[in-house]
């Protein structure tokens, strides 16, 4: 989903903006990191609703087929795979590519 009810604390729209605050940073000498959430693009979105109903389900039958450790994951992802026909995978392709082109604009910015 693009919704979180999460606030950042600092807004970025562009991969310039992104580059430049990594470079004020590390000129600073500031530890840490940063995080840089880039939401799935819209045509891909799985509303977060929606979302929310397969990932129950899916925990709900992880619990029931007393799945646990390490197969929960893959269970969890199978599971929701199979409950959106699909269409979660597709979404989960796109957001890797949203990612990889903002990465990619973010380093030519450096």
């Amino acid at each position: 989903s693009r919704q979180s009810p999460f606030r950042a604390p600092l807004t970025l729209h562009e991969p310039e903006e992104i580059a430049h605050f990594y470079q004020t940073r590390a000129a600073l000498g500031l530890a840490g990191g940063m995080l840089i959430a880039n939401p799935v693009p819209e045509n891909q979105e799985i509303p977060a609703a929606e979302m929310a109903g397969y990932i129950d389900a899916a925990q709900k039958a992880a619990e029931a087929q007393h799945v646990t450790g390490k197969a929960v994951t893959p269970f969890l992802l199978g599971k929701i795979l199979e409950l959106t026909g699909g269409r979660s995978l597709k979404t989960n392709i796109a957001l890797v590519e949203n990612n990889a082109r903002l990465a990619a604009r973010i380093a030519r910015a450096l």
